[in-house]
């Protein structure tokens, strides 16, 4: 007996892939950021944040001046995970993460440290230079999000 999920699974994929004349009318404006109601951009933040949030970014874009003139090594990326997660550590204490705002900055502050994390058990270089890479985006992220006057965006 032949199966007809080989077909199937075609004609599924031919629709996907076809032009959604119902998603998106051809010349029409692009459509606004959905927002939820209470959900307002710019995030709010205090001058502690800022001041973390710029030592933080120092930190990172110190690094990146000196990867590109000498690249670290294994011993260095797991080093710099450490400071990175101290500095993480010192910015989460004391704050109130039960607001909304507050449920977004833990959810920015736990992708920084997600990528600190990779920069300190990724097997390779390859994959630490990966976690660096996830850290700048995430504080690019926060640069477009947040309240933070004069943020300049870094440079991978």
């Amino acid at each position: 007996m032949r199966s007809n999920f080989p077909l199937a699974a075609l004609a599924l994929a031919a629709v996907l892939a076809g032009p959604a004349p119902a998603l998106a009318a051809e010349g029409s404006a692009p459509q606004p950021r959905l927002q939820a109601a209470g959900d307002a951009l710019p995030r709010p933040t205090d001058e502690s944040l800022r001041k973390a949030m710029n030592t933080l970014r120092e930190t990172v874009a110190t690094r990146l001046t000196d990867e590109a003139a000498q690249p670290m090594g294994e011993a260095e990326y797991v080093a710099f995970a450490g400071e990175i997660e101290r500095q993480l550590a010192a910015i989460a204490a004391g704050r109130d993460f039960h607001s909304k705002a507050g449920r977004h900055l833990q959810w920015t502050l736990g992708d920084i440290g997600d990528g600190a994390g990779l920069m300190r058990t990724a097997p390779r270089v390859p994959g630490k230079r990966l976690g660096l890479m996830r850290m700048v985006e995430t504080l690019n992220f926060y640069g477009r999000e947040y309240d933070h006057p004069g943020w300049e965006p870094l440079k991978p």
